[in-house]
């Protein structure tokens, strides 16, 4: 191929952090910027994030929003990606943003504006989106690198950007593939596991309360390490439990492994001694003459059955309900104890957790320490971020430092 200025930079996979990286690539000088993607088309996964509405980033981004096996190389490089550089790379680029509690959205609340804008950026720059081709090998050789698909095609570049994606959601496009090319050009994996993602746990009766959402305090204690608490909003299933603050904790309770328990308070506002005594002005109120009826206002009815049986028979009389018995409803809503067996699925999995150790890219441009010419971005590294914009801003920004510096001519 004929080189006129600048490097050819070769830029596998088409999401939000090869579409970054091509971008950037191309501002940089790159004499040609190819953006391959073994899909039919770029960025599918970055359409199904924030339930349609891609939340790109947050305004404040630290360590203790990722779960990685390298904390320390995880602060270096994220000193390098702070969040307004990513939120100023959209608005130079003409995107309209709005905050909601510190995560950010584009204007319109449309993911595909998001990547309509992306790719229109990325024409506009010479970017060549070439879909449909599946990488299968790629091998270093004087000067850059050779690249060869799935079909056949075999294509030179002096750079590469490794932007492949995880594991997770493989219905969107998640796959091995970056991780195997990775591991061919001499990088090393850590253990995958998926991250927000449902967690199983095991519960006599749970399925009696499937459908159920309630505002709960969730806390994961494990065997060797401190408790970890979240807060919000629990969806109850067939198998265990999901939600905002159990997809949270999904990724530690899959790391642990056994002996995790989930912990949920079903009355977060109140104190257990302030739920004792409000059941025991209940029980001596006339009002509730049932112990069916005990908890009626306070918790989902279906929850209310559920706890009231493993304490005693609904239909007694409230007034034979002991202050004993009283004291063990209020630690069963309060201390619910629901042993964790595992966690769901590739298939129901946002983000992956572990991938190439970050002590194996270099702060400040993402570029491999172990093979010149390369670099490697986004969920393909070892960091998995909460929900609230932590990955699309670790997927953008990453992809922007790479692309800064494959796209530079030395």
């Amino acid at each position: 191929m004929k080189q006129t200025q600048g490097p050819l930079v070769a830029v596998v996979g088409g999401g939000a952090s090869g579409l970054a990286a091509s971008i950037c690539a191309a501002e940089a000088g790159a004499g040609r910027v190819m953006l391959l993607e073994r899909q039919d088309r770029v960025g599918r996964k970055l359409l199904a994030t924030g339930n349609g509405r891609c939340n790109l980033g947050h305004v404040q981004v630290q360590p203790r929003d990722y779960l990685t096996s390298d904390p320390k190389a995880l602060q270096q490089l994220l000193r390098d990606l702070p969040a307004r550089q990513v939120l100023d790379f959209f608005e130079r680029l003409g995107l309209l943003l709005r905050q909601e509690e510190g995560r950010v959205y584009p204007f319109s609340n449309q993911a595909a504006a998001v990547l309509d804008l992306l790719r229109l950026q990325a024409a506009a720059r010479g970017v060549e989106e070439h879909c449909s081709f599946e990488v299968t090998d790629i091998r270093p050789q004087k000067g850059g690198f050779s690249i060869q698909s799935a079909d056949g095609q075999q294509l030179f570049a002096h750079r590469v950007i490794l932007a492949c994606g995880g594991m997770a959601a493989p219905k969107l496009g998640g796959g091995e593939g970056g991780y195997r090319l990775a591991r061919q050009l001499g990088h090393s994996v850590t253990p995958l596991y998926p991250c927000l993602v449902g967690v199983s746990c095991r519960a006599e009766g749970l399925a009696a309360v499937k459908g159920v959402r309630a505002e709960c305090a969730v806390t994961l204690r494990l065997p060797r390490a401190k408790d970890t608490q979240r807060r919000g909003e629990v969806q109850f299933n067939e198998y265990g439990v999901s939600g905002f603050p159990v997809m949270q904790l999904s990724g530690l309770a899959a790391k642990a492994g056994k002996g995790a328990v989930l912990e949920l308070d079903l009355l977060p506002t109140l104190s257990m001694e302030e739920l004792v005594s409000l059941l025991h002005r209940r029980r001596k109120s006339g009002a509730f003459p049932t112990l069916e009826q005990l908890l009626t206002g306070l918790v989902h009815k279906k929850l209310a059955v559920f706890h009231l049986r493993r304490v005693g028979e609904l239909s007694r009389p409230v007034s034979a309900f002991s202050p004993a018995e009283i004291v063990r409803l209020a630690q069963s809503l309060k201390c619910w104890q629901l042993p964790v067996t595992g966690v769901q699925g590739w298939d129901g999995a946002q983000v992956t957790g572990g991938g190439v150790p970050l002590a194996e890219v270099q702060p400040g441009n993402f570029a491999s320490r172990l093979q010149p010419g390369l670099y490697l971005t986004g969920e393909l590294l070892d960091a998995a971020g909460d929900c609230g914009g932590f990955n699309l801003h670790w997927a953008f920004g990453s992809g922007m430092l790479a692309g800064q510096s494959a796209g530079h001519w030395d």
